[in-house]
């Protein structure tokens, strides 16, 4: 099977919601970081859509490539679980999910993925003009790459991350990052220019210092940072490592988090639980993420999965081994041991009373480590764990009222541990 003809008209109605909801938050005058992060949604989306008549290189790729090496060749990115997973919200789950079946992809396979799949098959991805994908987060990325060069015919890099963070493990690696430059420079038949990488490797040393203050705040109590808005600066992140909008979008959550501590105010009138969560929240919970906060006074106040990206240091002038030391700092595929004292740290820095794990039946890395992480955190903590079994973009898995239910009974967990 060929993919020959793409629709790329898909992409204007996201660009046009995408802008309806930045309006929307703007018109609302609330904190000026909401409606940034859906303008860089719908930015990302128009580079996409007029990459080719620009007459600049298209590279998709998936979660944890380096983009700052396709931002310093003047690369369009497109990050495919991310952007497709807004695709097809916006087209609809359940025609892209069919496809995913009619395809032959089982419904055990991460929803995250068959969205990707689906939306490849149906022709609504723009052809890139190549694939890279790496296995730094998730295996199963190898056979998403595997099966898009395929069905685009297009050229792919598959970017190999070893097991162990040592040193010969480190050397492995920046090999494999130089393999890839000189992929991107036979593509685009253009030299790596090493000042402007170094440039846009201080945007990324700018971005991960700031998100670390920002960190650092959220261990105020009352907690001063709003649910929400992890995960639109995890996903802002996987888009645009590396890129200024980063930078700008990070300072305004650290100044509106900022003044909320300084002032010594929550983020709701009256904070009854301080949480963690472990994975991605499933995206159609989004709006049960503002109800935990504002109904039950549960606040977020850590999300170990997500930030341990952020604890590699950044040296601009040293961009391959700043990667390196970046794609080493994600726990999903080395030895659990180092990211359970992560948990438990954090669990007491941030003065954690719960936890939430959010189970992604399609996930087999991160479901693997429920039983020692919860644990864990019982043992060395005293915290107890709420594993929410779903799916990450299927709503038909978990409703969110069966998942509201399940939260209700934990908060009266936490009511008689107190």
């Amino acid at each position: 099977m060929k993919v020959d003809i793409t629709d790329t008209t898909k992409l204007d109605k996201v660009v046009q919601v995408m802008q309806g909801l930045a309006e929307r938050r703007r018109a609302q005058r609330g904190p000026k970081a909401g409606s940034m992060y859906y303008d860089l949604i719908a930015d990302c989306f128009r580079r996409v859509q007029t990459a080719r008549e620009e007459g600049r290189y298209l590279v998709a790729h998936t979660i944890f490539v380096p983009t700052e090496f396709l931002f310093a060749m003047d690369i369009v990115p497109f990050y495919l679980e991310g952007m497709c997973e807004i695709m097809a919200r916006v087209h609809g789950l359940e025609e892209a999910f069919s496809a995913a079946k009619a395809g032959g992809f089982a419904s055990e396979i991460c929803s995250g993925h068959r969205l990707v799949d689906a939306q490849a098959i149906r022709g609504w991805l723009p052809r890139p003009d190549a694939f890279v994908w790496s296995n730094q987060v998730c295996d199963l990325t190898t056979k998403t790459g595997d099966y898009l060069v395929k069905l685009y015919n297009r050229p792919g890099f598959y970017l190999d991350r070893p097991y162990r963070n040592n040193a010969p493990g480190v050397q492995y690696f920046i090999r494999e990052l130089e393999e890839l430059i000189h992929f991107l420079e036979d593509l685009t038949g253009r030299k790596m220019d090493w000042d402007r990488l170094s440039e846009v490797m201080e945007n990324t040393r700018r971005s991960t210092e700031v998100f670390r203050e920002i960190c650092e705040l959220r261990k105020a109590v009352p907690s001063p940072m709003r649910n929400q808005h992890m995960i639109e600066m995890i996903l802002a992140q996987l888009l645009l490592s590396g890129a200024p909008e980063l930078v700008t979008f990070y300072e305004a959550i650290r100044d509106e988090v900022k003044e909320a501590a300084e002032k010594g105010e929550g983020i709701v009138p009256q904070e009854r639980y301080r949480l963690l969560t472990f994975f991605f929240y499933p995206a159609y919970l989004w709006k049960l993420l503002d109800a935990m906060q504002n109904e039950y006074g549960a606040v977020i106040v850590a999300e170990p999965h997500l930030s341990p990206w952020c604890e590699g240091e950044v040296d601009p002038t040293k961009p391959l081994e700043s990667l390196a030391r970046k794609a080493f700092a994600l726990y999903d595929t080395g030895p659990l041991e180092p990211f359970v004292d992560k948990v438990i740290r954090e669990a007491r820095e941030y003065k954690a009373e719960g936890a939430i794990y959010w189970a992604h039946i399609g996930c087999r890395q991160t479901c693997a480590t429920i039983r020692i992480l919860k644990d864990a955190l019982l043992e060395k903590a005293g915290i107890p764990t709420l594993v929410i079994d779903c799916d990450l973009a299927d709503p038909t898995y978990s409703s969110g009222e069966q998942v509201k239910d399940r939260l209700e009974e934990f908060f009266e967990l936490l009511d008689e541990r107190k």
